[in-house]
């Protein structure tokens, strides 16, 4: 998981198996946070969600989070799960903040 700071905005990018024991971290990181107006979840590089995981999308989908998803496999369960998906980037976001820029590690997701 790692988490970047935007305008009024807070990115989330997710990779690996999004299961058991990591979707309920995140869920706590997210759930306990206090969270600035938009929070968008990047999803593309996830390749496997759990029953556990997909409730807590669904969780993040109640309150308010919008996902982007880059891939066929997260597309297919954003479009499965009826999350919410980012149409644009958001702004204030720099070129390529997926693979650069300043970030905080929190926990890697085990594949």
């Amino acid at each position: 998981m790692e988490f970047y700071g935007l305008t009024n905005c807070l990115k989330l990018r997710l990779e690996g198996r999004f299961v058991q024991d990591f979707a309920e971290h995140a869920r706590m990181l997210i759930g306990d946070s206090a969270l600035p107006t938009k929070v968008i979840v990047d999803f593309s590089a996830v390749n496997y969600v759990d029953a556990v995981g997909e409730k807590v999308l669904l969780r993040f989908k109640e309150i308010g989070v919008t996902f982007t998803a880059e891939s066929a496999y997260s597309h297919d369960v954003c479009e499965r799960l009826q999350l919410p998906i980012e149409s644009k980037p958001s702004e204030g976001s720099p070129p390529g903040w997926k693979e650069t820029g300043s970030r905080a590690q929190v926990q890697q997701g085990a594949i």
